[in-house]
């Protein structure tokens, strides 16, 4: 079992602990339901740790603390509340405390923990052909994020606040380095550690409200890589030029400090009861640097320079600045009880300068007919960025109170403009790259619904016009429709139902690209009796694209196809009859396009209660997933789980 999940669940319920002497007095409520889980996978494990990732040991399913003191007492707090879940054998798990007294203060905190692994066994994996697995391109790391947040005086018209927040992602990870014309596995060991305090104030009258806060987030990371065990002969074992390339050491490490002070104000209020105001602002300036050692040895070929070497020292110093800023503000009218308009507008800035300075020393190099050697060393300095500005202007009409209909009708103009400078990244810029680029986007729209009953049905479209495109992916055109169905057919049968086609195409020459997506879902809900729901569900979405694309060997045009076909399938049932509670579960979820797939879930739950105050449960879970191509990625997972509950 993993430890740092078993720790992190154990700090979660000490937390429980330390606080719940608080809640000494008055009314007091618990909720505990924990136990121990076994699982079970045959296949690939490493697919299932990417796809699901339980493992066995102890589960926090849930804990929750409520304590209200109404008379104040002499407590620190009135009220408290703590809920936890997850941890141990989840993959993911969380903590949140809530604290308070009165109009005098508020205190809330939180923890969140992420497990992110991946490890796909055709994903950037040239031996696959081999039957070698997974790819070599993997990681397994680990996010925390912490926040606090202090207000004082609550609830009053100013509220003064503090908060701090912190995010880490740490854990090692594989991936591949191309140099000396062969790629090399190596191992990765990343700490990324952000943080943020803040300060400011929460303002309320009878009218208008919003916050002010002031933020000072700072960035520290480092990556350091090595070249991997047993990795030296690289990927290609082919000869270069009769050069064996290969590399004897490698070591990179990677740092970079940043810091960015952020300014978030927020107002939202009336300036009379048939007109209202939501206005925001938020403004960030980035400045980072990151610095880059490189130094490695082998049996190397380099076609820029025209030589074979056998080692380099390379350093890197740049510098990133980007200061960005946005701000939007939206107009309610209440023209008549019937006529409602809303205006809005929606700016956007963002400037990116970059330096860099790269120094290179090769060492040992000789020319490609074995003479002349010598160390060459290379300076390289470079600068480049760009600024993007955009706007968005809109509004939007609704008409109710004409019998059983509503109308709606929207437009908007979205206007972008961009500076770039000189960058590697002509690749997505058709023209170039560097220049002056602007497109501007105009988006009609309208709708209509039809209330009768216990039904609501709605249509709606929406239409997008570009003037010009900037990359390849951008549209000229593009069209949504769709249809809505919310039908009470009485109070125990409700059935939700949604059909939707959206359409863009880029006919610019040299682009041609087009893309259709057609979605189809249900769900219908049946209640008997209140003790009892049935639930099942369908969800179809089809989505292809098509783009002409240069392959880079010979330089000729193919069309690029992509096709996604999924499809959803879930069932549910719950009964609850005393002491008894009965839960049962099924999906299933196929894709049918350029990569098929299916992913089956059967899960069952078993409650009973022994008395008012303590419970259990049985589980079981079933998850098998099937590629139609690579059998290597199949796997099938049992988990049977033991759960007790206690409240108070």
């Amino acid at each position: 079992m993993n430890t740092r999940r078993v720790s992190l669940a154990a700090v979660a319920l000490a937390l429980a602990v330390l606080v719940s002497p608080f809640a000494e007095a008055q009314s007091t409520s618990i909720d505990l339901e924990a136990g121990y889980q076994w699982v079970s996978v045959t296949g690939n494990e490493d697919m299932y740790r990417t796809q699901i990732d339980q493992e066995t040991g102890l589960v926090l399913r849930g804990f929750s603390l409520n304590f209200v003191d109404p008379t104040s007492g002499t407590s620190i707090a009135d009220n408290i509340r703590i809920d936890a879940a997850g941890f141990g054998g989840n993959p993911d798990g969380s903590f949140r405390l809530f604290m308070g007294r009165g109009r005098e203060y508020r205190f809330r905190l939180s923890y969140s923990q992420y497990v992110n692994f991946s490890a796909l066994p055709a994903f950037a994996n040239p031996l696959l052909d081999e039957g070698v697995t997974p790819g070599q391109h993997v990681w397994d790391r680990d996010r925390h994020v912490l926040e606090a947040e202090f207000q004082l005086y609550p609830d009053s018209v100013v509220t003064p606040v503090v908060g701090y927040r912190w995010n880490q992602i740490k854990g090692p990870r594989q991936t591949t380095y191309f140099v000396g014309q062969d790629e090399f596995r190596l191992d990765s060991e990343l700490r990324e550690n952000e943080q943020e305090i803040y300060g400011g104030i929460f303002f309320a009258t009878s009218r208008w409200s919003g916050t002010l806060l002031q933020g000072w987030r700072t960035f520290d990371g480092r990556d350091d890589l090595e070249i991997a065990p047993g990795a030296g002969a690289g990927n290609n074992l082919e000869t270069v030029l009769g050069t064996d390339v290969s590399l004897d050491d490698l070591t990179r490490s990677v740092h970079t400090e940043a810091e960015t002070p952020v300014t978030t104000a927020t107002v939202r209020g009336r300036f009379s009861e048939a007109i209202r105001l939501t206005a925001s602002y938020v403004r960030a300036d980035y400045d980072g640097e990151t610095g880059a050692s490189e130094l490695l040895s082998g049996s190397l070929v380099s076609f820029r320079l025209g030589r074979f070497f056998s080692g380099l020292d390379q350093s890197i110093s740049s510098r990133t600045e980007s200061p960005s800023w946005r701000g939007e503000a939206r107009l309610e009218f209440d023209l008549s009880p019937e006529v409602r308009l809303d205006l809005g507008y929606e700016a956007r800035d963002r400037e990116l300068e970059g330096w860099a300075l790269i120094s290179s020393l090769y060492l040992d190099t000789l020319n490609f007919s074995g003479a002349d050697p010598q160390d060459i060393s290379q300076l390289v300095e470079t600068h480049n960025g760009y600024e993007r500005e955009d706007e968005v202007a809109s509004a939007r009409l609704n008409l109710r109170g004409i019998g059983p209909f509503i109308f709606w009708l929207e437009g908007a103009m979205r206007s972008s403009d961009l500076d770039l400078s000189e960058d590697v990244a002509e690749i997505v810029i058709p023209s170039g790259q560097q220049g002056e680029f602007n497109r501007d986007v105009d988006v009609y729209g309208a709708g209509a619904a039809i209330l009768i009953g216990g039904a609501r049905v709605s249509v709606d479209l929406v239409s997008e016009s570009a003037d010009d495109i900037v990359v390849r992916t951008d549209f000229e055109e593009r069209t949504r429709m769709r249809g809505r169905l919310d039908w009470a057919f009485t109070k125990w049968l409700r059935l939700l139902a949604t059909g939707e086609r959206i359409s863009s195409s880029n006919g610019d020459l040299g682009v041609g690209y087009d893309a259709d997506t057609d979605h189809v879902a249900f769900d219908l809900e049946l209640t008997p009796v209140e003790t009892m729901t049935l639930r099942v569900a369908y969800d179809d979405y089809d989505t292809d694209t098509s783009v002409p694309i240069r392959v880079p060997q010979d330089f000729s045009i193919a069309t690029s196809e992509h096709h996604e076909n999924g499809q959803l399938m879930e069932a549910g049932f719950r009964w609850q009859f005393e002491p008894f509670d009965i839960d049962l579960g099924y999906s299933d979820f196929e894709n049918t396009g350029s990569f098929g797939f299916d992913l089956t879930r059967n899960f069952a739950r078993f409650g009973i209660d022994f008395t008012k105050a303590v419970g259990a449960a049985l589980e079981w879970e079933y998850n098998k997933y099937t590629e139609d191509v690579l059998q290597l990625a199949n796997f099938t997972a049992n988990r049977f789980g033991v759960f007790l509950r206690w409240h108070r």
